[in-house]
């Protein structure tokens, strides 16, 4: 067997490690796509794209110190098709003239990747009205957390089609048009949590084509487009929750709605509102198209134009549901209280329920309280006519067990 001479073999290995020895440690091949936390920090001195390894938060010199910012092909990449990565990012505004694509490869928890703010420091994304998205998740296990994201010329953060996604803790601030955070391609177990939106545009959150969203402790106020909705949820989305969230100074829910072409018999599916307050809502708390399996439950509605509506073709015009949307079926809400309802754009005051006549089949609210401004004066429209309580529970019958009440009762005050 032939062997290598001993003293080829030395110099081989001398060449080697001479070689490792001038290789920068910041070359564009050092940078890993798996199992790596790396840093940005506009403010920190020494952080640089290029000449730093961003492997840590702060300068400890010989290259090894932060990256700057995202202005450097090699930053806008660290998530793109990436497994177990975390890029932390320190206090300070950063300018994204180019969206952030985030595309996690993982395949479980332990190749999650996470953008962040590094130890909950003020950490601003700012898109100068430039990109249509400033952030795009896509792929599977990604979490976005801690930050503030502004000024999208679309999207603040869009989901397209990500899996095991959770949005968590951020605040969502002005966009110059459409929606702030959306959700479609059939993007699917996805939590949204303790967030904070406002100044939003269309809708803080429009669902289309999603399935599984758990939307849970988010405080949603102060839009800036006039009308602008809350949550909106359509296009065949279906099993989104909306949980313990607190509506105020916006319009409310839109379950199901009128939307462009595709191949589902309803606009949504098993959308549950549970646990949310809903305060100086201008519109309806909550108005419901072509929704199936819906629910609207422990909800406490206090200061809104009006309560539940459900609106067909007739109202709202043709959506595109392949051959027609089909009306609102088995819709239930229990277990809410509402009142203050101001009317307003909407219609008169104390309108608790609007129900056009092709929405009615399985429609089944219950054990409800329904607080009257002026005694006497509770409103149930219903195909046309307005009706008082008594009649509203002869043509729907599961509402008997529901409550007209003064606003100085016990159970309306407080």
């Amino acid at each position: 067997m032939s062997r290598t001479p001993f003293c080829l073999t030395v110099l081989v290995l001398l060449a080697s490690g001479w070689a490792a020895c001038q290789r920068s440690p910041t070359e564009p091949a050092g940078l890993s796509a798996q199992d790596a936390t790396y840093y940005v920090a506009a403010e920190e001195s020494g952080a640089d794209n290029e000449r730093c390894d961003g492997r840590a938060p702060s300068n400890q010199g010989n290259g090894r110190c932060p990256f700057r910012d995202f202005s450097s092909p090699r930053t806008l990449q660290l998530l793109a098709s990436a497994s177990g990565v975390r890029v932390s990012i320190r206090r300070g505004t950063y300018v994204l003239m180019q969206g952030l694509d985030i595309n996690g490869a993982g395949t479980s928890e332990a190749g999650r990747v996470v953008l962040e703010a590094y130890q909950s420091e003020p950490v601003v994304l700012d898109g100068r009205n430039a990109p249509r998205e400033l952030l795009v998740v896509s792929g599977r296990y990604v979490t976005v957390q801690g930050l503030t994201l502004q000024n999208a010329g679309g999207y603040n953060l869009e989901v397209r089609g990500g899996q095991q996604v959770v949005i968590e803790g951020n605040r969502f601030l002005a966009n110059r048009a459409s929606d702030s955070l959306k959700g479609d391609g059939g993007a699917a177990d996805v939590v949204v949590r303790n967030n904070d939106f406002s100044q939003w545009d269309s809708q803080a959150i429009d669902l289309t084509a999603v399935s599984r969203w758990r939307i849970e402790r988010n405080r949603f106020h102060d839009p800036s487009g006039a009308g602008a909705n809350a949550i909106g949820v359509k296009f065949g989305s279906r099993d989104v929750t909306i949980a313990d969230n607190e509506f105020t100074n916006t319009q409310g829910l839109s379950l199901g709605g009128v939307s462009s072409a595709h191949g589902n018999a309803f606009e949504a599916f098993n959308v549950v509102a549970v646990r949310n307050t809903f305060r100086n809502v201008p519109g309806f708390a909550a108005t419901l198209y072509s929704c199936s399996g819906c629910r609207f439950q422990d909800n406490e509605v206090d200061g809104a134009g009006g309560g539940l509506r459900l609106v067909g073709a007739a109202t709202s015009g043709v959506s595109g549901c392949a051959g027609g949307c089909q009306p609102s079926r088995d819709v239930t809400a229990s277990g809410n209280r509402l009142r203050n309802l101001v009317g307003g754009r909407e219609g008169p005051a104390n309108v608790f329920w609007a129900v056009e006549a092709t929405e009615r089949e399985g429609l089944a609210p219950s054990s409800n309280t329904y607080c009257e401004s002026v005694n006497g004066a509770a409103r149930f429209w219903l195909a046309g006519d307005y009706v008082r309580f008594e009649e509203w529970v002869r043509a729907v019958p599961t509402d008997v067990s529901s409550a007209v009440a003064a606003r100085t009762d016990q159970g309306c005050a407080g």
